[in-house]
């Protein structure tokens, strides 16, 4: 599932914007049982803090993805007890095809997905994010909000 995140109400306060992704992050979290990942620029340091106060809020920890994949195979993350919520981009697409390939059949992930900040539509982009399509990870797609 590919879905455009329609929040509660229209605002010109970015602050209020951030708060109300906050809140539909959160929801996202309690609802999938699986892992949960962001695809969010490295430039958006603004929405990565809203992303990880969400995730605060659920009692999870939002990690940098690429740190990760440094510090473990894709087995051994797949293997941690607990669900994992990591920062990725496009750079890590084989890393996380094997990161999934690993992870417990059976659970629902979700990538939430945002375009501010140069994260926009491109080739490699549509080429990441046919990838989590086509294994069955919904997709929630923020726009540029």
């Amino acid at each position: 599932m590919w879905e455009a995140v329609q929040l509660p109400r229209e605002t010109d306060a970015p602050e209020e914007t951030e708060w109300l992704i906050q809140q539909f992050a959160e929801e996202k979290m309690q609802e999938y049982d699986g892992n949960v990942f962001f695809c969010i620029s490295r430039r958006d340091q603004e929405r990565r803090l809203t992303l990880r106060q969400a995730a605060q809020a659920c009692r999870l920890s939002a990690r940098d993805g690429r740190a990760m994949c440094t510090a473990f195979s894709a087995q051994k993350l797949a293997d941690r007890p607990g669900r994992d919520v990591l920062f990725v981009e496009p750079s890590m697409q084989q890393y996380l095809d094997e990161y999934l390939d690993a992870c417990p059949a059976g659970r629902r992930y979700v990538l939430i997905y945002c375009r501010r900040k140069g994260n926009g539509p491109c080739l490699r982009t549509s080429i990441f994010m046919d990838s989590w399509w086509n294994r069955g990870v919904d997709i929630w797609d923020l726009g540029e909000q």
